[in-house]
């Protein structure tokens, strides 16, 4: 038994040098969607980059949603994740490009995508 080898993916850690940890606030039915997406895809993180990946390829991409108002702030939540470093690049391009400058929206615009019966690239 003390004999065995450690597999080589991951360092003691747990995190290797591709991965990045960040947060995102998101609504609550975003955070449900992404928790429910998770083992299908077989990780949150998973499931967030193949959203950013259809994301980017869409001609149109979904609208984002209005900006909360200041007593609505009871419905978002703080979601953890571990994404690799091409998808939070991607999150924060989008974000910046065609989302009023708020992850939170790219990530909910994933959640969509990825409930699509059919998309159109």
């Amino acid at each position: 038994m003390t004999d065995w080898t450690r597999q080589k993916r991951v360092s003691k850690r747990r995190d290797s040098s591709s991965v990045v940890v960040t947060k995102y606030t998101v609504d609550v039915d975003t955070a449900k969607e992404i928790r429910k997406a998770g083992p299908v895809y077989g990780s949150q993180g998973r499931a967030v980059q193949i959203g950013t990946e259809m994301l980017i390829r869409m001609e149109k991409p979904p609208i984002p949603a209005s900006e909360p108002e200041s007593d609505d702030m009871s419905s978002l939540v703080r979601v953890s994740m571990r994404l690799h470093k091409r998808t939070f690049e991607v999150v924060r391009e989008l974000a910046r490009l065609k989302y009023n400058d708020d992850p939170g929206q790219v990530i909910a615009a994933c959640v969509k995508v990825l409930k699509m019966k059919r998309i159109k690239l």
